[in-house]
């Protein structure tokens, strides 16, 4: 009762959002520790070093990436690419949302793609809510897609065994396939509205972007980062055969780690504290206070009781409780962060495995990665991507209001969680997982 209950004082705080996550993540992990729940050992046990050490090593890298000006340069020369037309200047910045978000965290990719779209929709005199929300909902589809797109998905891939080609080979499909439908149903909303940018696109107004962006790569940082970023996905693609091939244990932290340690060696000294200080600290010390706070729960066999509860309709009706897995953390992932939802799902799911005649665990995961990660976009707090997007904009642009956002972004939401369950439905029938 103590665990539950710490657990659930610790959730609803996050939920809040009126508090600093890490702090509340942290101090309910020491809570459980000076109560008795757990020792300090079983709270170190419980955290997945790998996970904090793929988190830790992406973030750096991205880092070094942002600090060069890479993204700020992508987006504006996507931008260029397309001659500054609404129409395409919509479809580019929402791709480049789902496509970094496969390999980046979402929250890098909104923090600048949102300061980015309100500057241009400003100058072409387009409403960049609608924009702004389909980046966000592109961002948390496409990160789906791979191993290290969306936190869940690290948080699965690590605690369950998956690798980045499990992910791409299984999410990836379905990811890619929700985004262009996502990318339709967000053109149709605005189309009228990006016609009419159109009919008023002159060069005075293209004069007017350039001038907001006239910033250079830092050549330097910038190779040192993509040499760094390459090679981590590189080692995250190959790590288990390399590891077979050479004798050298190497995980997913290890394929994050090195190569960002690597580039560290290689910067100048005057970047170095600047970098560091834009890695996203407080995300890793809320992973670390979480993985104790579910681990309390897991120590008092609260999931394993849970999975027992689950194994009669996981037995009876393998196909429906797939899809369960798939709508329920979807749905709810909307109302509460997907982050700790799919943690605390990932217990149930290794639980579940162990009792004969259960859905395949792929197949599972795969119904529940992509349900919390599309199922995040429903509300303003459903990822933490949408939080960034949506403070941005509050603080830029005026109120958006959640009746708004509920607009635009749940009917989409909704369409493509049905196409990718029947795909995952697909999947089960065929035997593909």
């Amino acid at each position: 009762m103590i665990a539950i209950l710490i657990f659930a004082i610790a959730y609803i705080a996050i939920a809040s959002e009126k508090f600093p996550r890490h702090w509340v993540a942290l101090l309910g992990g020491g809570i459980l520790v000076v109560s008795g729940v757990m020792s300090l050992n079983d709270a170190f046990s419980y955290v997945s070093w790998e996970t904090l050490g793929l988190l830790a090593g992406m973030f750096l890298l991205v880092s070094i990436l942002q600090e060069a000006g890479f993204f700020s340069w992508l987006a504006m020369t996507a931008v260029r690419k397309v001659n500054y037309h609404p129409t395409m200047l919509f479809v580019a910045l929402v791709a480049m949302a789902a496509f970094l978000a496969m390999f980046m965290d979402s929250i890098t990719v909104m923090l600048f793609l949102t300061a980015l779209t309100v500057q241009l929709t400003r100058l072409l005199k387009i409403d960049p809510v609608p924009v702004v929300i389909a980046e966000v909902c592109a961002a948390n589809t496409g990160g789906s897609a791979t191993l290290v797109g969306d936190p869940p998905n690290v948080i699965l891939g690590t605690t369950l065994g998956f690798t980045f080609p499990d992910f791409v080979t299984h999410t990836g499909p379905i990811a890619i396939i929700a985004a262009f439908i996502l990318l339709g149903i967000f053109y149709l909303i605005n189309r009228k509205a990006l016609r009419g940018a159109h009919a008023a696109l002159d060069e005075k107004t293209i004069a007017e972007i350039e001038a907001f962006h006239k910033e250079e790569l830092h050549a330097h940082l910038t190779r040192v980062g993509l040499i760094g970023f390459s090679a981590a996905v590189f080692l995250l693609v190959f790590h288990i055969p390399l590891s077979e091939w050479s004798g050298l244990h190497i995980n997913a932290a290890v394929a994050a780690l090195v190569p960002a340690g690597l580039a560290l060696i290689f910067l100048r000294d005057g970047n170095i504290k600047k970098i560091l200080l834009k890695v996203d600290g407080e995300s890793i010390l809320f992973f670390g206070g979480l993985f104790v706070l579910i681990g309390g729960l897991e120590k008092v066999n609260v999931f394993e009781a849970l999975a027992g509860s689950l194994a009669g309709m996981a037995e009876t009706n393998p196909s429906g409780f797939v899809m369960a897995l798939h709508w329920g953390p979807g749905l709810l992932s909307g109302i509460v962060d997907n982050v700790p939802l799919a943690l605390a799902m990932s217990y149930v799911l290794k639980d579940l495995s162990a009792i004969p005649g259960m859905p395949a665990l792929g197949l599972m995961v795969w119904s529940l990665a992509l349900g919390v990660d599309i199922g995040g976009n429903l509300t303003p707090i459903g990822a933490s991507a949408n939080v960034v997007a949506y403070s941005y904009m509050e603080h830029h642009h005026g109120t958006i209001g959640w009746k708004r956002w509920l607009g635009l972004a749940v009917p989409a939401t909704l369409v493509v969680m049905l196409v990718a369950s029947l795909l995952i439905f697909l999947k089960g029938q065929i035997g593909w997982y």
